[in-house]
């Protein structure tokens, strides 16, 4: 696994917003509807506590479809709103999907806690920012463990969920840089929405979760006409790490 991680030249960044956007060009409406409907999975959640939960259980299994559907425009196959929930009748990933759900609500409840009481420290003046520091290092980690763990489970075909997890976070640390020049285009592109009230992050929000699939790919080698994980065989249940 960790074989197949590159370092990427900076500038690197730009070419996956610029080959996302050619994607996303090609299906606009399709990638409007997709990204809509997980707008619409977060924000439900947050008016119960039940759904909450469900929308943060599902969400690798929407992200991966989202990402499958990035793979089947690649290989000019037909793409489908219904590409989204496949990875919901492939019960071969379901636990590992699960799993990985799981571990990021449980790291995400102490860090709340944790932006809470710096919250209080801010309104009482009294900062200390040697936390504030922690706070930043520590959500900057879990989010580097967890942002190519869906892909690596379910196109590379890890069975492991400790060396997914792992494996994202080594690719992050290595393309730290063109990771940050995304991230500086990502908030440009945004900002940019701000005179249409934000409308324009219909077109935003899609373009850059392509692109960041995009930076999966190159970072990891994949080739989406020869990938495997979806179409590969089953992870046994024996293979997968309980975390």
């Amino acid at each position: 696994m960790f074989e197949l991680i590159r370092r990427r030249p900076v500038l690197s960044a730009v070419y996956w917003v610029k080959d996302a956007w050619q994607l996303f060009a090609q299906a606009p409406w399709l990638w409007i509807q997709l990204t809509s409907f997980a707008l619409l999975l977060n924000l439900v959640g947050r008016f119960n506590s039940l759904l909450l939960i469900l929308a943060i259980f599902l969400n690798p299994f929407i992200t991966a479809g989202f990402y499958k559907v990035v793979v089947a425009i690649q290989r000019q196959e037909a793409a489908s709103f219904a590409l989204l929930f496949k990875p919901l009748q492939q019960p071969e990933y379901r636990p590992l999907f699960l799993r990985l759900a799981g571990l990021n609500f449980l790291l995400a409840i102490p860090l709340s806690l944790f932006y809470e009481f710096l919250v209080q420290q801010v309104e009482a003046e009294t900062v200390q920012f040697s936390l504030v520091f922690l706070f930043v290092f520590c959500t900057a980690i879990v989010w580097m463990m967890f942002s190519y763990a869906v892909a690596i489970v379910y196109f590379l075909a890890e069975k492991r969920l400790l060396s997914a997890l792992m494996a994202s976070l080594v690719a992050c640390w290595r393309n730290l840089v063109p990771l940050i020049l995304f991230g500086i285009i990502a908030l440009a592109l945004s900002l940019a929405t701000v005179p249409t009230f934000l409308l324009g992050m219909i077109l935003v929000m899609p373009l850059l979760r392509i692109a960041f699939f995009l930076s999966f790919e190159d970072i990891f080698s994949f080739d989406p006409k020869q990938g495997r994980g979806q179409d590969s065989e089953p992870p046994a249940a024996d293979d997968v790490l309980e975390v």
